[in-house]
C-alpha cells in the first residue's frame, strides 16, 4: 500500500472527529446555546488546522484525507448554514446558504470528475481556503450576533467565494483537458 492509500492516518482521524464535533455544534445552535456551539467551532478549526500539520511534517498526506477534509468542511459548513437558516434566532441569509450550497456542490461535483477521468486527487488552492477561511468568520459572527461586521463579513466572503469558484473553474477546465499537472498550485 503506498503513501497515498493509507486510511488510518492522525490526519484523517482528525478530520473524521471534526465531522463528529457537527453533532453537540447543532444541539447547542438549536437550543440558542451560542458560547458552547462556538467552542465546538473552534475545536474543529482548530483540528483542521492540525491534520494539515500533521499530514505535512509527518508525511501522513493521502488520497483519501485530500478527498475527506473539504468534504467534512462543507458538510459542516452547510449543515450548520441551515440550521442558522431555518432558525429564527441567527438571522443567516437565505440567498447566501443557496449560493453556497450550489458552490459548493459545483466544486464537488468538478472534483469528483477530475478523479473519475484523470484519477488524480486535486489539493486545495490559495483562494479556495481564503474563501472557506472568511465564510467560517462569517458564520461565527451570524452564531454570536455581532452586528454590523455580519454583513461586512458576509460580503467579503461573498467576494472570496466568487474568486475562488472562478479559480476552481479554470482548474477544473484544465485538469479534464488534461493540461495541468496534478501539483499545481494557486
Amino acid at each position: 500500500m503506498g503513501k497515498n492509500d493509507r486510511i488510518w492516518t492522525v490526519p484523517n482521524l482528525l478530520t473524521i472527529l471534526r465531522l463528529a464535533f457537527l453533532i453537540p455544534i447543532l444541539v447547542f445552535l438549536s437550543r440558542g446555546a451560542r458560547l458552547p456551539a462556538v467552542a465546538f467551532i473552534a475545536l474543529g478549526i482548530a483540528s483542521d488546522f492540525l491534520d494539515g500539520i500533521i499530514a505535512r511534517r509527518f508525511n501522513q498526506s493521502s488520497d483519501l484525507g485530500r478527498l475527506m477534509d473539504p468534504v467534512v468542511d462543507k458538510v459542516n459548513t452547510l449543515a450548520v448554514g441551515l440550521l442558522l437558516i431555518l432558525s429564527p434566532i441567527y438571522g443567516f441569509p437565505l440567498w447566501y446558504f443557496l449560493f453556497l450550497a450550489v458552490r459548493e456542490s459545483a466544486v464537488l461535483v468538478c472534483g469528483l470528475i477530475v478523479v473519475r477521468k484523470r484519477k488524480i486527487v486535486l489539493e486545495s488552492n490559495r483562494p479556495g481556503k481564503w474563501s472557506a477561511f472568511f465564510t467560517g468568520v462569517c458564520i461565527l459572527l451570524y452564531i454570536l450576533g455581532w452586528e454590523p461586521f455580519t454583513w461586512i463579513s458576509l460580503w467579503f466572503a461573498f467576494g472570496l467565494a466568487l474568486v475562488s469558484t472562478w479559480t476552481y473553474l479554470r482548474i477544473f477546465m484544465k485538469q479534464v483537458k488534461g493540461a495541468v499537472p496534478a501539483d499545481q498550485k494557486n
